[in-house]
């Protein structure tokens, strides 16, 4: 169990970082990590010391898919992948964590990062395929989706933006 914890705070301390540094990239008001918790995943802050907390997830197409790109799975091909079946997981998550969120008690606003992992799709899929994407209720500030597309830099792209 402790394994499996500390595989999934460098996870989500991968996609901090990732997200960090498109952010900053694009905006005048920069943002650093301050610390990494349980709820939420994580604590920034942007240049005039306000905090933001956010959430964070890895989008896989499936559970196959998850334990090959993570080395537990012995499989070398994957089934054949729809895109809707990836954009039905992005959903699911979406909505883990809106129900996860109203739990926590914070004096800051909280935003979500989706960090797609799933080598079968990249950004301009999703892209193609918004009108399947579930509409977020509000709960959060941003979310924040980071992708590849066919090369190795990191896209992002506000999903309330859809």
């Amino acid at each position: 169990m402790v394994h499996g914890y500390q595989e999934k705070r460098d996870l989500e301390r991968t996609a901090v970082k990732i997200f960090i540094q498109i952010y900053n990239q694009n905006h005048d008001k920069k943002l650093r990590l301050l610390y990494q918790r349980e709820r939420p995943d994580a604590v920034l802050q942007d240049s005039y010391h306000r905090k933001m907390g956010v959430e964070i997830t890895h989008l896989f197409y499936d559970s196959e898919e998850a334990k090959m790109l993570l080395g537990r799975s012995k499989e070398r091909v994957h089934s054949l992948e729809v895109i809707e079946m990836l954009i039905e997981e992005l959903n699911k998550r979406i909505q883990t964590k809106e129900i996860k969120i109203d739990k926590y008690s914070t004096t800051y606003p909280i935003a979500l990062i989706i960090r797609n992992a799933s080598r079968a799709f990249g950004m301009s899929d999703i892209l193609r395929a918004k009108e399947l994407i579930y509409k977020p209720q509000g709960k959060f500030t941003h979310i924040w989706f980071i992708s590849r597309d066919g090369t190795d830099e990191w896209l992002m792209k506000d999903l309330h933006e859809l």
